[in-house]
């Protein structure tokens, strides 16, 4: 810090980084953002002095010069979810190694709180938006594009023109879960999914039926079970009421159980355990996402493989370009392939 004639520290600018380097207040601001036209030698020479001197760049001045403000925001429906958290986290760890910023809103499957949400970060500014929408066609996500900030959809087939999207291909996952299941013997099975209509979970359903179908076993209604929330509570609380039969439907012939998340598939371990029957011997379970904790369950999960991780680098590393590109961009829709986890929680017939 500089020092004022009264001795109150004055804050070091950068044109006293400037004066200390002996070079121009640009050259010390080309140094500083390491712009192509600044020499190595002087780039270095000017971040020691700034280091020296604890100089920090002025953000905000910095962003109304830039009409940017390093700050990018993702809205996501489920943060207790391990696979959103673990996606997040992958987001984190790119933007650790950039100057961008993030702010992290929770939907919670609200529209109302979408919006809220969406507002908050419009008026921060935010230099572009990776969000789960509520719904594939929300209405909130005009505010985005009428505002045109950067936006990329995750976990959602395109429904939007001119939008990025990155997803993985869930009816593609039920698919290799149902075969896999029948390839074992099991005919009578049961389809757990979730709370909201979306393309994503319409594609899961229909990828199961379409291979019941494939292999000419009859497709029951009462076997497609759509669950109050994505969570273990609701996997073992609904789970409870089909083999209680206090759902009016029971389920007594179901051998195998799909579960449109790891997470519905750990609340019916934790039935299991506390009334006693047996994953595989009484019902063979197959979940989707593989998070981590699925390999440490008893016995471990089979799953199927979703890459949350390569979704959260692909989606934050396309948002930054496309903030930062001066070209016109093209929309750009990135998908995955799920894939089949064997461990022990399915048994042949």
């Amino acid at each position: 810090m500089q020092k004022k004639n009264n001795d109150q520290p004055e804050k070091v600018t950068i044109r006293h980084v400037a004066k200390a380097a002996g070079v121009s207040v640009s050259t010390v601001s080309r140094s500083l953002s390491n712009h192509s036209t600044a020499s190595k030698k002087t780039t270095q020479k000017v971040l020691e002095i700034a280091e020296k001197l604890n100089y920090f760049p002025d953000s905000l001045a910095q962003s109304l010069r830039q009409k940017k403000t390093g700050m990018i925001g993702v809205i996501l429906n489920d943060l207790t979810n391990p696979f959103y958290a673990e996606m997040l986290s992958q987001i984190g760890a790119v933007i650790g190694n950039t100057n961008y910023s993030m702010f992290v809103c929770y939907s919670n499957w609200s529209i109302e709180l979408e919006k809220k949400n969406i507002l908050s970060l419009l008026s921060k500014r935010v230099d572009g938006v990776i969000i789960s929408p509520v719904h594939e066609k929300s209405e909130n996500i005009s505010l985005l594009t009428q505002n045109r900030i950067e936006t990329v959809i995750i976990d959602c087939y395109p429904s939007f023109k001119d939008i990025n999207y990155v997803y993985t291909e869930h009816g593609k996952g039920s698919v290799i879960a149902t075969d896999y299941l029948l390839k074992n013997g099991h005919k009578n099975i049961l389809l757990m999914t979730g709370p909201i209509h979306s393309s994503l979970e319409d594609n899961f359903v229909n990828g199961y039926i379409e291979t019941l179908k494939k292999h000419n076993v009859d497709v029951k209604d009462e076997y497609i079970i759509r669950c109050d929330e994505l969570s273990t509570s609701c996997g073992y609380e609904t789970f409870k009421k089909l083999i209680n039969n206090e759902s009016g439907s029971s389920i007594l012939d179901c051998t195998a159980v799909i579960t449109i998340c790891d997470t519905l598939a750990i609340g019916i371990y934790r039935l299991a355990n506390d009334l006693g029957f047996s994953i595989p011997g009484n019902y063979s379970l197959v979940g989707y996402d593989n998070i981590e904790v699925s390999s440490a369950l008893v016995p471990p999960l089979t799953t199927i493989h979703q890459p949350r991780k390569e979704i959260g680098s692909e989606s934050i590393n396309l948002l930054i370009n496309n903030i930062e590109s001066e070209e016109i961009k093209e929309r750009k829709i990135i998908t995955f392939t799920p894939h089949l986890v064997i461990r022990g929680s399915v048994r042949r017939l």
